[in-house]
């Protein structure tokens, strides 16, 4: 006798989180003195920018009785102070470096640091399981604060899906038809440069209500850019760096610029168009499970480009088996 199994919206699991830089605040969202509660990677985080300007990001929990350093903690120089008992904490490396009504310090007393930049008007953490140092740079993008382009415009979207599942979306140029309206499937392709780990989708999206070349650059599971050329000088680009919340919640920031030249007669309807787009794939990954050996057929060679080039991020084996 064969037992029905459970289903899988019961019994699915997600991956754990890929190693890379994500987004955790807009740098002038976050100024000096000023302390943030996070939640990222499944933890509860603690953010401040020290009387020096310096950013850090450390766990949110004090060790001395467990007070939430982002709910009424202060900045006291270059150190977090804990609300409950006043415990100092170094933004460099976590380590307590100051009890008021004592002045022996317990050896374990010390917060856990997470490796975080300020670039591109973001805060980035690099998110590692053992929190080593990272191992690559993040990219350059040029054309903010180029006078060519307009200045940003910033969205958020907290998404109900892990952060591969939205980060796979950039491969899967099928999913235009049928999520997107696409009067056609466009032509794509996908390549991978040299360093085995920055992937780029090239789509020409030529039956939509603004024909375009579509250039998707991934650089991790949660960074990436997109290039949108309509013709010469007229182009949109779209930065989304997205944050962790746990295993099914991913909030991603999108900084989206346009070239002037199209600013007053286009602009506005790009972006508004990409932003609109959103509420397509919403419905899609709130209620979907995530397939960690999907079936796939000889149509979905991208999808199988990018199951295959996204397991280099993660550390187990079992979050590494994407492919039947």
């Amino acid at each position: 006798m064969t037992i029905v199994e459970a289903c899988e919206s019961r019994t699915n699991s997600t991956p754990d989180f890929p190693m890379g830089w994500y987004s955790v605040e807009r740098s002038h969202e976050l100024a000096i003195g000023e302390v943030k509660p996070v939640q990222a990677f499944d933890r509860e985080l603690v953010l401040y920018r020290t009387r020096s300007g310096n950013v850090a990001l450390q766990d949110a929990f004090c060790p001395h009785l467990g007070a939430h350093l982002g709910h009424e903690g202060r900045v006291i120089g270059e150190t977090i102070r804990c609300p409950f008992h006043g415990w100092q904490f170094s933004a460099e490396d976590g380590k307590c470096s100051h009890i008021p009504y004592c002045d022996e310090i317990p050896e374990r007393a010390q917060l856990r640091t997470w490796h975080v930049q300020e670039k591109n008007g973001e805060i980035y953490v690099w998110f590692h399981p053992e929190n080593t140092a990272p191992q690559w740079a993040l990219p350059d993008l040029p054309e903010l604060g180029d006078p060519k382009w307009t200045t940003p415009r910033y969205t958020e979207h907290r998404v109900p899906a892990h952060v591969q599942d939205i980060c796979e979306n950039s491969c899967d140029p099928v999913h235009f038809l049928y999520v997107h309206g696409s009067q056609e499937v466009p032509e794509s392709t996908v390549t991978i440069d040299p360093d085995g780990r920055t992937m780029h989708l090239h789509s020409d999206m030529a039956t939509t209500d603004y024909p375009n070349h579509l250039h998707a650059t991934t650089y991790s599971p949660g960074f990436a850019m997109v290039r949108t050329t309509y013709g010469p000088d007229a182009e949109m680009i779209m930065y989304n760096s997205a944050q962790p919340v746990n295993r099914n919640e991913t909030l991603m920031r999108w900084t989206l610029i346009v070239r002037k030249e199209i600013e007053d007669y286009a602009g506005d309807d790009v972006m508004k168009g990409i932003i609109d787009g959103l509420s397509d794939d919403y419905p899609i990954w709130a209620n979907k499970v995530h397939k960690r050996r999907p079936v796939f057929c000889k149509g979905d060679s991208t999808l199988v480009t990018f199951r295959k080039w996204v397991r280099q991020f993660y550390l187990t084996s079992e979050d590494k088996k994407e492919i039947a």
